[in-house]
């Protein structure tokens, strides 16, 4: 007897008399079986989870509009400021630079004591006199450029070197500084007899003293506009 092992899958007969397997898809009547495969739901999103990302953007848009109100124009200052160049002319209104040995010697000085006190990239310095009224009333301008953070403090740094090396700077008090910003700053020194001017201004990009001899403050603050604004430019 020959022993038949059965698969558990159902089979045919087919015309010739041999075994056919059903295949699995199909029922032993011949029609083919569907197979309903449910996909499982996917998970929602929880609703607090949108919540959340929106409560952290909303904070850091916060933050973002805050660190620009409070840094913005100070960056925006630095940055319009830092690149300043500074040159010496040969006439700033009525008067002309001095380029005799002796005040090229003064105002190579003048520049050697402000490096002194304060890092700089470039620097430059020149004597001007009044043809009309002579070197009683010439002024001598010498600054520089470089980046600096804080404007005020270095201006009050290199004023230091006008009270060490006489008697201090009287009534020194902030003046306009004009169309290019920044601080400036002018007082008196000298004597009754042999009065002078100090005035300095500094921004983000540049520094620089005046000392005007015969001249007081408040005259010595116009004219310091107008220096600045025929050596400073950016």
């Amino acid at each position: 007897m020959t022993d038949q092992t059965h698969s558990g899958v159902p089979e045919k007969i087919s015309p010739d008399g041999a075994v056919v397997p059903h295949s699995r898809g199909e029922s032993s009547q011949g029609e083919s079986e569907l197979i309903a495969l449910e996909e499982a739901p996917l998970e929602e999103e929880s609703p607090q989870r949108p919540r959340r990302w929106w409560i952290a953007g909303a904070v850091f848009g916060t933050l973002a509009i805050v660190t620009l109100a409070t840094m913005g124009p100070a960056t925006w200052r630095i940055i319009a400021q830092k690149d300043a160049t500074l040159t010496m002319p040969a006439a700033v209104g009525n008067l002309t630079r001095d380029d005799s040995t002796e005040a090229k010697e003064t105002a190579t000085d003048l520049v050697t004591a402000l490096r002194a006190e304060i890092e700089l990239d470039k620097s430059e310095g020149a004597i001007y006199t009044d043809p009309a009224v002579g070197p009683g009333k010439s002024v001598m301008l010498f600054g520089g450029t470089t980046l600096l953070w804080s404007p005020e403090k270095e201006l009050d740094t290199v004023l230091k070197l006008m009270e060490d090396a006489g008697d201090g700077i009287k009534d020194l008090k902030e003046v306009d500084a004009g169309p290019l910003g920044g601080i400036m700053k002018c007082g008196g020194t000298g004597t009754d007899n042999s009065p002078m001017a100090v005035c300095g201004w500094a921004d983000h990009g540049s520094i620089a003293l005046a000392l005007f001899p015969g001249r007081t403050a408040t005259d010595a603050a116009v004219l310091m506009q107008q220096f600045r604004t025929a050596t400073q430019s950016r």
